[in-house]
């Protein structure tokens, strides 16, 4: 009995196992199940339910914010000359929220970064465990070509045999040998030909790559943009500072509202991505197991933990080369026995006999480099730690990075709205400061 399969060179990290633990509740508040399954839209409510929390704080964030500079607008005045020798602890407060933003964007960045680079190793492990099935199909398909072409060779061989002087008693132990072999063959064409099947049943991921890639490039280059806005308006802020004015502070209070909105949104969306990615990466051979059909499931099951499993295809590839052993001694021993014969007739014969078993070798190395290379769980298994390693690892690190970026800018512009709008008040009513605009 095989022994029971154990996955091998993969560990959940603590960050996915937090984010598991992260509340899944519907729109009804009630909690639902953090398994993860992204065909259930019940799940990715519950998936989702951080990622709306964050946005609602947010929202009351941005309500508060607009409630304020409407109140500071329409009933905050001041006499003029009442903000003189107030401007210095504001411009201070300021630039200090201009560094704290500065890690902010030093977060989102790095996070950014993160992300594409564990992407990217994601499209690498898919790409190359494709390669290793196609590398796969290949061999099975030369090596099906090649037995299946063997056999009318023999037949031609056995009209050789038939043309020589040979005796009637060696002619007729020949024909049987032949007949041995070529039944031989067509059994090892059968186990390679369940090879194949099995092969093809294996699911093709490699058709996602594209998708991947372009979804990493758009959402590389639109975090890479709101970044640089908000260093846009840092810088505007800070020549606000050193200008003293009140137009460009005006313009920037609003700028940075936008800024501020692009930057919750984009923290709901990369915090509500790290709860997906963390339920999966807290079992992921359980969803892949689940996510594939049973005719593929042994195969799946074999790659992915490899530790302890039994091989799906090793009892295939037993029978092939047994089958493939035994033809050539076969043709082995029916070239001892035309030898021994000594007539002259048997040369053509013996250069087709001599030209099939060094076929037959050929084909039993492709066969051993087929189990050995391919079909051997060894190389795939590589190949689905390492995507695990990339999602689960650099691409949720990424992803958490740049969610606490967002979460640090969307907080200090709250604040710093705030700030640039009292300075501006200030400026605005002391008559010794006019501005430019």
């Amino acid at each position: 009995m095989a022994a029971a399969c154990g996955a091998i060179g993969y560990t959940v990290s603590s960050l996915a196992q937090e984010l598991h633990k992260f509340p899944h509740r519907n729109r009804n508040l009630k909690t639902v199940s953090n398994e993860f399954d992204p065909t259930d839209f019940t799940y990715l409510e519950g998936a989702f339910f951080s990622a709306g929390l964050f946005l609602l704080i947010g929202a009351i964030l941005m309500l508060f914010i607009m409630v304020y500079l409407c109140a500071r607008a329409c009933c905050c005045t001041s006499k003029p000359g009442s903000g003189e020798g107030k401007q210095g602890c504001n411009p201070i407060f300021m630039i200090g929220c201009i560094v704290v933003c500065g890690g902010g964007l030093v977060l989102g960045y790095y996070g950014n970064e993160f992300t594409r680079t564990g992407i990217m190793g994601v499209s690498d492990a898919i790409n190359s465990a494709n390669s290793t099935v196609l590398s796969a199909t290949s061999r099975v398909n030369e090596i099906t070509a090649n037995i299946t072409g063997t056999g009318p060779t023999l037949e031609m061989l056995r009209g050789q045999i038939m043309n020589t002087t040979l005796p009637p008693a060696v002619k007729t132990d020949a024909n049987r040998q032949i007949s041995e072999a070529i039944n031989q063959l067509d059994t090892a064409s059968d186990s390679t030909a369940l090879i194949s099947s099995s092969l093809d049943s294996v699911p093709n991921v490699a058709q996602y790559t594209d998708s991947i890639s372009k979804y990493d490039d758009i959402r590389w280059k639109s975090t890479i943009g709101a970044l640089c806005y908000v260093l846009l308006i840092l810088l505007i802020a800070f020549l606000c500072i050193i200008c003293r004015s009140v137009g460009f502070l005006q313009l920037n209070v609003f700028l940075t509202l936008i800024a501020l909105l692009v930057m919750w949104l984009y923290g709901g969306i990369f915090i509500g991505v790290g709860v997906l990615t963390g339920d999966f990466c807290v079992d992921p051979n359980g969803y892949v197991e689940s996510a594939i059909s049973n005719s593929s499931r042994e195969q799946i099951r074999y790659f992915t933990l490899c530790g302890n499993c039994s091989n799906p295809f090793q009892s295939d590839f037993d029978n092939g080369r047994a089958n493939l052993m035994m033809t050539q001694e076969e043709l082995a021993n029916l070239t001892a026995d035309i030898r021994s014969a000594e007539d002259n007739s048997t040369e053509d014969a013996l250069n087709t006999l001599g030209i099939v078993s060094a076929s037959l070798r050929g084909v039993d190395t492709v066969l051993i480099n087929l189990y050995s290379q391919d079909i051997n769980c060894t190389n795939l298994n590589t190949d689905y730690n390492d995507l695990l390693t990339s999602a689960c690892g650099k691409t949720l690190d990424g992803a958490t990075f740049t969610f606490a970026g967002c979460f640090v800018l969307g907080v200090t512009l709250t604040v710093f709205i705030i700030a640039m709008q009292l300075y501006w008040t200030r400026l605005r009513d002391d008559m010794e400061y006019a501005s430019p605009v």
